[in-house]
Order: C-alpha cells, then structure tokens, then sequence
C-alpha cells in the first residue's frame, strides 16, 4: 500500500484514518479540504484544487483524504493501490460533525486549516449532499477494471480493526 484514497462523507473520522495510517506506514497523508476551501469556508478556483491535488496523486507514494472536483477523484481512483471509503450511517456522520462542530467552537479551532468551523448551515447541506451521492461513490469506487484493494468501512469498530491488521511497511536493507 503506497497510494491510499480516503473517502466518506463529513465527520467520519477519515482525516483521523489517514492520519493514523501515514503514521503507521510513513507515507505523507494530503488533506483535500485544506486546497479546497480559503480562509472563511469559501471555495478555492476548482482548477487550482484540481492541478493541487493531481500532482498530489501523481506523487509515488500518498494518502489522500476527501474528495475535491468530481473529475479528479476518478482520476485519483485510477491511481490508487487501495481506496478506503467509509461508509457509516447517515446519523453518524451527523452525530460525529455535530460534536466536532460544538468541539471547534469551544477549542476555538477548527480544521483544513481554518480558524474557526465552518457555518451549521453549509456542513449539513453538506453531508446530505454527499449521502444523496451515495450510489454514485459506490460506483466510482468499485469501477469495473480498478486494480485498487478496495476496503469498505460501514462501522467505527471496523475502522479500528482494520487500522491494527495493517502491517507496517517492510524496512530494506541497504548493500
């Protein structure tokens, strides 16, 4: 596993995962939201996002988490060993982004780099708009004629589970 594709909707714990598997593996982790979105939760010029995260995926080794325009996430896909889509209920990830949101507002920080969360209105609209795209997300990661492992987590205990039956990178010997 050299180049990892995390996808899911808002508040699942996928930057988390990627985290946590760049550790485990030592491949750099990219967070799409961090190119995606300018200071104040406004969206950046999708053809600078796309050129971003293209030479993201063109890299040897990477774990990418999230989406960005639709056009470079089958591209992405194509180039990913393994896709990680985490596919948890609906009242989940609005369980999840809900205690996030309440979690940022508290700490005064939130995350892709932003000071502050972004607005209830727009995370919600959000995660609806990315759970009515369900069937077209299981269709782009299960394309026919994808090489990629494709690892499908529809619970918190599987994502914890499969975290820990990753092996860790196999260390070369130098001659």
């Amino acid at each position: 596993m050299r180049r990892i594709a995390v996808i899911g909707n808002g508040g699942c714990g996928k930057a988390t995962l990627a985290r946590a598997l760049g550790k485990h593996l030592d491949i750099p982790v990219h967070e799409v939201d961090e190119v995606q979105w300018l200071a104040g939760w406004r969206r950046a010029p999708l053809d600078e996002v796309a050129l971003i995260l293209d030479g993201w995926a063109a890299q040897d080794s990477w774990i990418i988490d999230g989406f960005g325009p639709w056009p470079v996430i089958d591209r992405r896909m194509a180039r990913a060993d393994t896709i990680v889509y985490v596919d948890l209920p609906f009242r989940t990830h609005l369980w999840w982004a809900a205690r996030r949101q309440v979690a940022s507002v508290v700490r005064r920080r939130a995350w892709a780099g932003q000071s502050a969360p972004p607005p209830s209105r727009l995370l919600f609209r959000t995660l609806r708009r990315v759970h009515a795209m369900r069937p077209q997300l299981l269709e782009l990661v299960s394309k026919s004629g994808r090489t990629a492992n494709l690892v499908h987590l529809r619970s918190p205990r599987k994502q914890t589970r499969r975290l820990a039956e990753i092996p860790p990178p196999t260390a070369t010997v130098a001659d």
